[in-house]
């Protein structure tokens, strides 16, 4: 496992994009928590089985930039997996994933290392409810199953106000193909177990016999349980004395990857499919995308990676039996506006004075899920670099409609994302006290961190400034570079609630700091937020709301 951020100015990725605005319905998040004792209008606290404090927060930004979740638990250390070759390992804190995210609610897992335990790790199940009213976390019972088995993979279906979550659990006494369907009910608060009723065609039985699912997905009111190179393993009427399990298969196409063995079924048997196809639902539309190669070895992280792909997207709805073919598009010939030359001059060709996609190295690729045609891509200049690009394409008019960049470091580019729309759900009301949600103990930030945070984003604007020095013809698009301010804007009330515990005068003198320059940080923010093509994001524009917002800070930071 790779190390955990801890750096309170890490907790957004260093090349974040604006902060997610009103409109936004769903975002990107990165499935790995971030460790951060920074919190905001999402931030809520649950507790362990064994009573300890988990605090988690949110930190979003609009697609194609990737947004972030924090865990912090306090009291407990950040463990290290190689403290296990110890004799005797402290308690702590590993780390934290998504597991699965749908409508207003998110399921992830938090693991401890237990050295006291028959096992050396502890993990805990959470689910984030964002509305409606305030957020929620809960702590999700642990199913009646024998610890020596492997984790169970948990489907999450919304169900109103309330929630479900369900596995599936091989029934070795009713035969190989028999399942138990372990169903938890937030409104009853309890596990259920039933047995499924299988209504899987003869045609299907191979896909299902050696199904892998890698991920977890909402189509309607079913779940399944996604296998990317067969199909989809489906939970219909979890409610019923007996669900129904039924298996959708994906769409015949070529093998994106030569790497069939003799008992290779058609599909191939790459180690990671997602490097070339993706799933997603909107309401009851499945939707699938697979990448051709020019170079079939390419998918295979292994090898040198050809920069020449072709992406269609199939679409069907549940209630049918057809998968219909969408649209097919050649990286080759989507078009890049002229404009993202600033963020990716790379792209640029001397000779067609153009901008071309194909220089990109491709690794990944996400569907949204919203009724539209949208491909969202990581990319790189080089495969050694530092920086990813979230490039989106508009499948059906091949078209790049924007591009972010992303923090990838040394990690292996599987998906670093995942689609939630739990977002348009939250009442992001400002000075939410999280003391009064179920942890008493829980302190706010101290005000170092508060001016690390400030002094992020005061060199920021000034190197933004500087920038549009020398870009006097173009607009950059500010939106795909980094906003720290959207971050700040959520934190300096901190230095209000530190400054009261001072005294009287220094409360008051803050307040109205923080007064003027949220209202600086809003404009500017704004700005970021509107087209290009509005007159107010001119270059001049932009820079008049630099010095406003500098000058603001500097009002704040000297009180």
């Amino acid at each position: 496992m790779a190390a955990l951020p801890t750096d309170p100015i890490s907790l957004m990725d260093p090349y974040a994009t604006a902060p997610a605005s009103p409109r936004r319905d769903w975002v990107l998040l990165h499935p790995s928590a971030r460790i951060s004792e920074l919190h905001n209008a999402t931030t809520v606290v649950s507790r362990t089985r064994d009573d300890q404090p988990v605090v988690a927060s949110f930190w979003l930004v609009d697609p194609p930039g990737v947004s972030y979740f924090s865990v912090h638990c306090p009291g407990l250390k950040v463990s290290d997996p190689d403290d296990f070759a110890h004799d005797d390992p402290e308690p702590g804190f590993i780390g934290a994933h998504v597991v699965c995210a749908e409508a207003a609610f998110l399921l992830f897992d938090v693991t401890f290392n237990a050295p006291d335990g028959p096992f050396p790790e502890s993990t805990h199940h959470f689910v984030y409810r964002a509305g409606p009213g305030e957020p929620a976390l809960h702590l999700l019972p642990e199913p009646d199953i024998p610890a020596y088995e492997a984790r169970p993979q948990f489907g999450l279906l919304p169900w109103g106000e309330h929630y479900v979550v369900a596995f599936l659990r091989w029934n070795r006494t009713m035969g190989d193909h028999m399942f138990d369907v372990h169903v938890f009910s937030s409104q009853t608060q309890a596990w259920s177990k039933k047995v499924g009723l299988m209504a899987i065609s003869e045609s299907n039985e191979r896909y299902f016999s050696r199904h892998d699912a890698c991920r977890q997905i909402r189509i309607g009111r079913s779940l399944g349980w996604v296998d990317l190179l067969r199909g989809i393993l489906l939970l219909r009427r979890p409610f019923d004395e007996h669900p129904t399990i039924e298996y959708i298969p994906f769409p015949v196409s070529r093998p994106p990857c030569s790497q069939l063995s003799d008992d290779d079924d058609e599909l191939g048997g790459s180690d990671a499919p997602q490097y070339f196809r993706d799933v997603a639902c909107c309401d009851d539309l499945i939707k699938f995308v697979d990448v051709e190669y020019h170079d079939p070895s390419s998918c295979k992280p292994c090898c040198g990676r050809d920069k020449s792909w072709k992406a269609t997207i199939w679409n069907r709805n549940l209630s049918s039996g057809d998968w219909l073919r969408g649209f097919t598009v050649d990286v080759a010939d989507i078009s890049l506006d002229q404009s993202y030359s600033a963020l990716l001059p790379e792209l640029g060709d001397d000779e067609t004075e153009k901008l071309h996609l194909k220089k990109l190295i491709f690794y990944t690729p996400t569907l949204s899920i919203c009724n539209d045609d949208l491909l969202y891509v990581m990319s790189k200049v080089n495969d050694e670099d530092d920086k990813a690009w979230v490039i989106t394409v508009d499948m059906k008019h091949a078209v790049v409609q924007a591009i972010a960049p992303f923090s990838a470091g040394d990690i292996d580019l599987l998906p670093m994302y995942r689609p939630c729309s739990f977002p348009k759900y939250l009442n992001m009301t400002p000075g939410v006290d999280i003391t009064n949600k179920g942890y008493k103990g829980f302190t706010w930030m101290d005000v170092e961190k508060c001016i690390e945070e400030f002094l992020w984003t005061r060199d920021w604007l000034r190197e933004l400034g500087q920038c549009l020095e020398h870009e006097t013809s173009i607009y950059i698009d500010c939106s795909s570079l980094v906003c720290p301010a959207s971050s700040l804007r959520l934190i300096i009330p901190v230095v209000v609630e530190y400054a009261s515990s001072v005294g009287e005068g220094e409360a008051k003198a803050a307040t109205e700091a923080v007064d003027v320059c949220s209202r600086a940080l809003e404009d500017f923010n704004w700005l970021l937020c509107k087209p290009r093509s509005d007159a107010s994001t001119s270059t001049k524009a932009m820079k008049r709301k630099i010095n406003t917002t500098l000058k603001a800070l500097k009002k704040y930071y000297t009180k």
